[in-house]
């Protein structure tokens, strides 16, 4: 103890203890905010196509999982499908079903998991389309040759690419526009429908529940 001067090292050791108390405590307050924010944070999302269901009365459930880094992977389920829409307004029936697969890329900086985006795609697909018409091919001359069937085989694998934008309602509720283009990768469609092309455009309006 200096002279004159009375250091009581017990209150002072009692401050020191109090305030990393209080420095742990409000660490451990920030950190858990953090966490709790985070858990909070939406993952996933459910959505359907409904531009398929009023054009093509296609059926379709899309399951979007939240990544990291505005990134996410969509998988998606379409019941009833058909070629693009090429057959939309002379359809009959079909049995078709497709999975498709893509990697979605956001590209705004400020919002997490909507505005611009853009993604891969891969899709497979089963089944038959019966229209109201006579079928054309083209045979191995090259040729449009008339057949006497209305039923095609859409079964196929195909790639491409699509771009689209989303806007997040009270970050629950969600609306989707889309458009793609996929190359038929799974064999020569035009051996069964001559109207079709290897080359098929989509688009889409899909809404959303966010979770």
């Amino acid at each position: 103890m200096i002279k004159g001067i009375n250091i009581d090292y017990n209150e002072i050791m009692k401050k020191t203890i109090l305030l990393l108390c209080a420095c742990v405590i409000g660490y451990t307050a920030t950190a858990q905010t953090a966490n709790d924010s985070e858990d909070r944070f939406a993952k996933n999302e459910i959505s359907s196509n409904i531009l398929d269901l009023v054009i093509a009365g296609s059926l379709n459930v899309t399951y979007e999982r939240m990544l990291s880094n505005n990134i996410s992977l969509t998988g998606s389920a379409t019941f009833f499908d058909t070629y693009g829409y090429y057959d939309a307004g002379y359809l009959e029936d079909t049995n078709a079903f497709s999975l498709r697969l893509s990697a979605n890329f956001y590209v705004s900086k400020r919002r997490q998991f909507e505005g611009l985006y853009f993604y891969p795609l891969l899709k497979v697909r089963t089944g038959e389309v019966t229209s109201d018409y006579d079928i054309y091919v083209i045979n191995d001359q090259g040729d449009f040759v008339q057949t006497d069937r209305r039923n095609y085989d859409i079964s196929g694998f195909s790639a491409g690419v699509g771009i689209g934008n989303k806007w997040l309602i009270q970050d629950k509720f969600s609306v989707l526009v889309f458009g793609e283009v996929a190359r038929n990768l799974g064999g020569n469609i035009e051996n069964e429908n001559a109207d079709l092309g290897n080359v098929e455009p989509r688009f889409g309006i899909n809404f959303g529940y966010r979770f």
